[in-house]
């Protein structure tokens, strides 16, 4: 799937999941790239549990290490669109701003027991821990999160609040788990060079090559090119060329203006929804600058 951002910039979906997202970015320069990488770790905003009443806690875990376990549970944010963030609105209705979880636990077996974030209760059917498959060894609960083990007779009661924020005010408002990008490389193969070697010559270059960028063809004793997308830039395959005394056989160098990015979800959100939401608040902060900028030239003239 490709998409036009306009002049000779263009977008192209190479792989899409509900959780994970690959894309190409073309005809940009690398600080737009980076920028929007940036506001996908730290401007998206999300749901997470912000404040924990401790009613009951008799846990080996001190109230501290069970509010920070508990802060750190992604929560589904499709509701994030409808709430505030505290300092942002100045009405008296908490349900603008707060949604309610509650974790009511009781040991009542001599055998230690797992409490996890299946356990909590949202008073919010939108707002739930996000589940993993296999994660505990209880079967009973394979995609909890595990927060503490309780034994017989010991309880945990908390009370939580969870709000709305993003990744710059704290880490566990962060929708995802990895936002990285890589130049496109350009690669370059001599063929002239290239016929100077032998069939065991060519082998051993596409051998050192731990990408596997490239695939001997014993049939027509040559080196094609397969796929850049996992081009690494280690040099390895460079390298040997070199030692072979064959520089400039194939040469490999970044292109400063395409890249591939893979983003991962914590679960918070689609990965298609972080990338989308991630764009237009870039786009709304580059209108800002550029509308600051305007002011100032007009007020020069």
């Amino acid at each position: 799937m490709e998409r036009q951002t306009g002049g000779d910039s263009h977008v192209s979906v190479t792989r899409l999941e509900d959780q994970s997202i690959t894309f190409s970015l073309k005809g940009v320069d690398v600080s737009l790239a980076n920028a929007l990488r940036r506001v996908m770790i730290a401007d998206v905003p999300t749901l997470a549990i912000d404040l924990v009443e401790v009613v009951e806690n008799s846990s080996v875990l001190c109230d501290e290490f069970l509010a920070h376990r508990l802060g750190l549970i992604p929560l589904s944010s499709k509701k994030v669109s409808e709430l505030f963030k505290p300092y942002e609105y100045m009405g008296e209705d908490d349900s603008a701003t707060d949604v309610h979880l509650e974790l009511n636990v009781r040991c009542l077996t001599e055998q230690a027991m797992d409490v996890t974030s299946e356990d909590m209760v949202s008073y919010d059917e939108r707002v739930k821990p996000i589940t993993f498959q296999g994660t505990v060894s209880d079967a009973a609960k394979p995609g909890g999160i595990l927060i503490v083990k309780l034994r017989n007779k010991q309880q945990l009661l908390l009370k939580c609040i969870a709000r709305k924020g993003t990744g710059k005010d704290h880490a566990k408002w962060s929708p995802v788990a990895t936002a990285v990008f890589k130049h496109d490389p350009v690669v370059h193969v001599n063929q002239e060079l290239l016929k100077t070697l032998s069939g065991s010559d060519k082998r051993a270059i596409v051998e050192s090559d731990p990408s596997q960028m490239f695939k001997y063809d014993a049939d027509l004793d040559t080196i094609s090119l397969t796929s850049t997308g996992s081009c690494t830039f280690d040099g390895e395959i460079v390298k040997k060329v070199n030692e072979m005394g064959k520089h400039g056989l194939i040469d490999i160098r970044p292109c400063f203006d395409s890249f591939t990015f893979h983003v991962e979800s914590t679960g918070v959100l689609d990965a298609e929804e972080i990338v989308l939401q991630a764009v237009h608040i870039l786009q709304t902060k580059l209108d800002t600058v550029g509308g600051e900028l305007d002011m100032i030239e007009s007020e020069n003239f």
